[in-house]
């Protein structure tokens, strides 16, 4: 059985410090994902750590007519003025091909709550176009997943960067809410995408390598040698993102 491995976590873009064995060249993101065997990637561009605008813009120009790349937004609170209303997003979004969106909110980085009081009216649309959220584990706490899922429930919720102690946490979400995913990467515990298989579905999973942070091998290989089926396998390389993907209604 084919097995195609579609990325949910890439980053392009030159970052502030770049650790060693890492890069930044989509060039070399490109070459990176044919050496690991991931055909398709979802991205999104450092320079939205400073301007969400301006690093957006330069993702759609970077990746223009690459094929194995498609485009993720950052998003902040459109309330101050300097980032779009969702309806006017949503418009940006069609007209660029954009599919999914990531936030930023911790303190740390873009610093505005999940709450509804300042993100209400982007989740609201969200839920309206299925198009999926991503966000960092380390950008917001469990007690801000069940909020923003109890309030949006038919929110595409994708959290990325777990930890391997993250379960008991994560296992009540998983149950009670059905559109809430998680990114491969992180469940380095034993077994852990086994468990998840085998008490939600391999449905809930989504291949991502976190590059180039990290290596695309150890993310392919994490799949590759789970014990779980070649089916489960394939819908977690990729089949469940062009799924998501699929059903987004901009």
């Amino acid at each position: 059985m084919s097995i195609n491995f579609f990325d949910c976590g890439a980053m392009i873009g030159k970052r502030r410090i770049i650790n060693p064995g890492s890069f930044y060249e989509t060039n070399e993101l490109l070459r990176k994902m044919e050496f690991y065997g991931i055909g398709k990637a979802l991205v999104c561009h450092s320079m939205c750590a400073y301007h969400q605008q301006t690093g957006n813009a330069m993702l759609v120009d970077e990746i223009n007519n690459i094929p194995q790349l498609e485009g993720v937004w950052v998003a902040i609170p459109h309330h101050a003025g300097d980032f779009p209303h969702p309806a006017q997003l949503r418009e940006d979004m069609k007209s660029n091909g954009i599919k999914a969106l990531r936030i930023y909110p911790s303190q740390r980085d873009h610093s505005f709550g999940v709450d509804d009081w300042h993100c209400g009216d982007l989740f609201a649309m969200l839920e309206e176009t299925r198009a999926p959220l991503f966000v960092d584990l380390n950008q917001l706490s469990w007690g801000d997943v069940r909020g923003i899922l109890t309030n949006h429930s038919q929110l595409r919720l994708v959290i990325t960067r777990l930890h391997y102690n993250c379960g008991r946490h994560l296992y009540p979400l998983l149950d009670k809410f059905e559109h809430l995913y998680i990114e491969s990467i992180g469940m380095k515990i034993f077994a852990g995408l086994e468990d998840i298989c085998r008490r939600f579905g391999a449905g809930r999973i989504l291949f991502g390598s976190a590059a180039p942070l990290h290596s695309g091998g150890a993310a392919v290989g994490m799949v590759m040698y789970a014990d779980i089926s070649d089916e489960e396998k394939a819908m977690i390389a990729g089949g469940n993102l062009e799924r998501l993907l699929g059903e987004v209604r901009l």
